[in-house]
């Protein structure tokens, strides 16, 4: 989570430590966010600590609108403005690496095990809810394993689960990558209304990036992208410091035709 994991045991924190590095990173919610607020779009105003800046991503979900300091973000089904991925991406976003391990068997057998329906989004909600349903073990922020070290041993945090789905759906010719950022949590680790470290699988419908969130569930306007990679931890290490100075500052929700199909909150 965020680069707090490691791949040796002999350079694994202790779980204390671990757990003191995510309650570090936990940012403060200005408000307690409804789940049925967070089925919709919800605008934020978010703020740094002077002298820090980051490129924010944009994504099918996540539109980011930056006059000078003052930052809003919309996050929503479909409120982001990101360009369609070039060939090149999408190749990228289909190749197995050390992390997202789609070209192994056992990756291969579980998604064509799990995957059913011929759209995008109905092959990966199945895909999503079985790795949920596999990911049983323990709990464990100390670490950032592969997918098929996921697979096997069940247990992670939502590090592991992220690059799972995304081995499982590349392997089944969907490209997928991995969003890093935060997510609102009404109680976590016994704090209140914070939103925690977290990663997230997107997937390429033809149309456009689409998230899917084996550990929570769902996608939906909790969850700020600051970060999208290919599943490695390449990239993270900046993540902590950036997450540690970020502040909320004002997050309300937007009434939306709950009517038409793209803002219809999905099925429980």
């Amino acid at each position: 989570m965020l680069a707090c994991g490691a791949t040796a045991q002999s350079a694994l924190p202790t779980e204390a430590q671990a757990r003191d590095y995510v309650r570090s990173l936990l940012v403060t919610s200005p408000y307690r966010i409804p789940r049925l607020a967070r089925l919709g779009e919800i605008r934020y105003r978010v703020a740094f600590a002077p002298g820090r800046a980051w490129s924010w991503p944009e994504t099918g979900e996540q539109h980011v609108i930056a006059r000078g300091e003052d930052i809003e973000l919309r996050i929503c089904a479909d409120c982001g403005r990101e360009p369609a991925p070039t060939a090149a991406a999408l190749r990228a976003a289909l190749a197995a690496n050390d992390w997202v391990r789609s070209d192994d068997r056992r990756i291969r057998a579980f998604a064509r095990a799990h995957a059913r329906g011929g759209s995008v989004d109905t092959r990966m909600t199945a895909l999503s809810e079985a790795v949920a349903r596999h990911m049983t073990g323990p709990i464990d922020f100390r670490r950032y394993d592969d997918a098929v070290a996921a697979l096997e041993t069940r247990s992670g945090d939502c590090t592991e689960f992220a690059v799972l789905l995304a081995a499982a759906a590349r392997s089944l010719g969907m490209p997928a990558r991995v969003a890093h950022g935060i997510a609102y949590a009404e109680r976590f680790d016994g704090e209140a209304h914070v939103f925690m470290p977290h990663a997230w699988t997107q997937v390429w419908d033809g149309q456009r990036w689409r998230s899917y969130d084996a550990a929570l569930g769902r996608f939906d306007a909790g969850h700020i992208a600051l970060f999208i990679g290919d599943g490695s931890p390449e990239g993270l290490s900046g993540l902590a410091p950036v997450v540690r100075s970020l502040r909320v500052v004002a997050a309300a929700g937007v009434a939306r035709d709950t009517a038409s199909p793209a803002h219809r909150p999905p099925s429980p």
